[in-house]
């Protein structure tokens, strides 16, 4: 066998092999990954599902019924206004069907219905009032002395309706003893909006609503599903406290394989336990389609695959064996005494001189940039007699109060020194669900820090009402800060975080800011750690600065902790620095106490450690706990 041939075997084995491997590992990627996706579409659908029934819930229904109860408890109102009022909100309140006021000790009630579905009542032999009006003892039943109730799901076989109850306890003083706002309201929406859904494509495609026994709303039969091992699960954890999104494969009714998630819509605080849960299902055959779809064609791709690798294989013989066979016929002739001949070879140029000169490049360009940071802070440092106006500056832009929010505590507070100025701290709101944080310390002191601070502060807002990826905003910062320091030399340091108060989720960035400590329930120590540091650059040194971004998600019980330098570098008389250790510990301390509390009894601590010492910088910190 000759070198080309062998050269030509050996090339097409090791072409098929690696092309083999990561075929397979590729089909079984995309497969794994196709069906994730199928299963994060079914679990999408089900979300999107419980949302469209919770806005009905809080924003259709609710929000006008108390703004109707507001009304009838207002006391400069009559009767006569109260009725026209029920009879108007009647009309203003999608799918609400019947109204009305019990007071203890009345026999008669105030009861409005709606006149279109009144007509569909009558129309199947129903009286409306005997239908929709609610007893005293069905209210009692039902309230169970809360001040909403939200329930009582009934479906008239009759009129083919389904309706929930809705509650409202009224102000003793409105009609001088115990009284209630009741409300009828017709799923009929909600069902429409189910049967109209994208989702539904095949046969197969269902989005079903069950109740707790495992009974199908919206279904005259009222058929029991709860054999089925998706309903099961579902059961299963319908009094989990948190809420439950889950995926289950499983065979159906029709002894099909069927791919279903369930979601619970959450009705809190009015509604403990779910109403009711949601069931989305699509056969495995259609789920899965597009991974054996994928398969098909990664299998012809590993074919033309290996006839290129064959074709290529041809090549690197040839090219490999035409050099070496240019080499015998010079060695033949050298044997034959002709000393003049020549096989040429030609250098090579590659990276290594270019990145070496790079390197050299980055070194004196970095020298320079030192310098000049040593020079810059020199001058800072000549500021301190402007430390007042610095100070006023400083705490005007500070916020002076914080949201009282559901889902999260935050408080933060900034204990100004004598001598230095420009810390700065903020937590905002940048939409419904998302809201910002960040920390930040100028360098320098006096007036010109607090001044440099506020054209941070301005820059900083101006930048995200435009952009809220912290690394963009940084980095952005960061430019713009350089373009508009016109030779101060001056410099500051930032954390910002964008934190999702449903979901804990947390994006943060920083720029040369000392990094937060996080106390995570995630983790078995459960105690504070400092967040990993990431690549970072202090802002307004030098353009062109790319900021690291970095995640993490916070869950319930969980706290981050944002401070300046200030609180660890204070020092006592015995010239000891407080530090990070001290730090970490009265964090671990206190990580029972409020945000609020926490912030006074750390700065009270780390003032009582340098008592008869002068305060040489702000101690300022920024305190989020996960309710």
């Amino acid at each position: 066998m000759s070198l080309r041939t062998k050269l030509l075997v050996l090339s097409i084995i090791l072409a098929l092999i690696p092309l083999g491997i990561s075929g397979r590992s590729m089909i079984q990627m995309t497969r794994d990954e196709l069906k994730s996706s199928a299963q994060d579409h079914l679990i999408a659908v089900a979300n999107d599902i419980t949302r469209d029934i919770e806005d009905d819930f809080y924003h259709t229904w609710l929000g006008p019924l108390q703004l109707i109860r507001k009304s009838v408890e207002n006391e400069y109102l009559g009767a006569k206004e109260k009725l026209s009022l029920l009879t108007e909100g009647m009309k203003s309140i999608s799918g609400l069907v019947a109204l009305q006021i019990s007071v203890e000790g009345i026999e008669h009630p105030l009861f409005v219905t709606q006149e279109k579905f009144s007509t569909r009542l009558k129309k199947a032999s129903l009286d409306p009032a005997r239908t929709l009006m609610l007893t005293s003892g069905q209210i009692a039943a039902l309230q169970k002395q809360k001040a909403v109730f939200a329930g009582g799901l009934t479906y008239l076989r009759e009129a083919d309706a389904w309706l929930m109850t809705v509650i409202l306890g009224l102000d003793e003083r409105t009609f001088g003893r115990p009284a209630t706002l009741s409300a009828r309201l017709n799923l009929e929406r909600i069902k429409k909006r189910i049967e109209n859904h994208s989702f539904i494509k095949t046969k197969t495609d269902a989005i079903i609503l069950i109740e707790s026994d495992g009974r199908k709303i919206f279904d005259p039969s009222r058929t029991d599903i709860s054999q089925y091992s998706i309903a099961a699960a579902a059961k299963d954890r319908w009094h989990a406290d948190t809420d439950t999104i889950g995926t289950q494969l499983y065979i159906g009714p029709d002894k099909k394989k069927m791919l279903g998630a369930y979601a619970f819509p959450s009705l809190k605080p009015f509604v403990e336990t779910p109403l009711l849960s949601v069931i989305v299902e699509k056969s495995e055959t259609d789920a899965y389609l597009a991974v054996r779809q994928m398969e098909q064609r990664l299998l012809l791709w590993i074919v033309i695959g290996f006839s290129f690798a064959v074709a290529g294989a041809v090549i690197v013989s040839v090219s490999l064996t035409r050099p070496l066979r240019r080499l015998t016929r010079g060695a033949r002739i050298i044997s034959q005494g002709d000393l003049s001949v020549r096989i040429e070879t030609k250098g090579h140029k590659d990276e290594i001189g270019e990145l070496s000169l790079a390197f050299n490049k980055m070194v004196k360009d970095l020298r320079q940039h030192m310098k000049e940071l040593e020079e810059t802070t020199k001058a800072k440092e000549r500021a301190e007699s402007e430390l007042k106006l610095a100070k006023d500056i400083q705490e005007s832009f500070l916020p002076k109060k914080f949201p009282e929010l559901e889902e999260i505590e935050v408080w933060g507070k900034c204990d100004p020194a004598r001598e230095v100025g420009g810390d700065y701290f903020d937590f905002f709101q940048i939409d419904d669900d998302h809201y910002g944080m960040v920390i930040g310390d100028v360098s320098g002191k006096g007036v010109p820090a607090a001044l440099f601070m506020a054209a941070s502060r301005t820059l900083f807002r101006t930048l995200i009402s435009q952009e809220h990826l912290p690394d963009k905003v940084l980095t952005e910062f960061n430019d713009r800060l350089v373009a508009l320091d016109q030779g101060s030399n001056m410099f500051i340091t930032l954390f910002y975080g964008v934190l999702n108060k449903k979901s804990g989720h947390l994006v943060y960035s920083t720029a040369g800011h000392n990094m937060p400590y996080v106390k995570s329930s995630q983790d078995t120590d459960g105690i504070f750690q400092m967040l990993p540091g990431m690549k970072t650059m202090i802002a307004g040194m030098m353009d062109g600065m790319e900021m690291g971004r970095a995640e993490i998600d916070l869950h319930k019980g969980d706290a981050i902790v944002l401070y300046t330098d200030g609180m660890t570098e204070a020092i006592n008389r015995n010239d000891e620095e407080f530090g990070e250790e001290r730090l970490e510990q009265l964090l671990d301390k206190y990580a029972d106490m409020s945000a609020r509390e926490m912030c006074k009894r750390l700065i009270a601590d780390v003032k009582a450690f340098q008592t008869g010492m002068p305060q040489f910088d702000d101690m300022t910190m920024l305190i989020l706990k996960v309710k």
